[in-house]
């Protein structure tokens, strides 16, 4: 927040002196080559990120899709009951009824 105080003409002369005054101040050298080199740095850094980023992600998921399907497959198991009454009691325990 910015307060303004009430000065008299000779305080805000004073200060507007002091201002004009200042002298520029001017960066080495070498700190333009040096900004300039790192900002180069940083654009390459990021082409080189960006097209890697989506090949990356779809070959993680079809990895993570493959290992999926090999659990899947392990894990299901197709029950083969040669027996009706092992089926009607399982039916009869969620109380559903088989009909042929």
């Amino acid at each position: 927040m910015l307060i303004m105080r009430n000065i008299n003409d000779e305080q805000f002369e004073q200060d507007l002196n002091v201002v004009s005054n200042l002298k520029e101040v001017s960066a080495p050298d070498f700190f333009y080559t040096r900004l300039k080199a790192k900002m180069e740095k940083e654009a390459k850094l990021e082409q080189f990120e960006g097209p890697l980023k989506p090949i990356a992600v779809i070959c993680i998921l079809t990895l993570f899709l493959f290992i999926n399907s090999l659990i899947m497959e392990k894990e299901t198991t197709v029950v083969h009951s040669s027996s009706n009454q092992d089926i009607e009691a399982f039916a009869a325990s969620y109380d559903q009824i088989i009909t042929n």
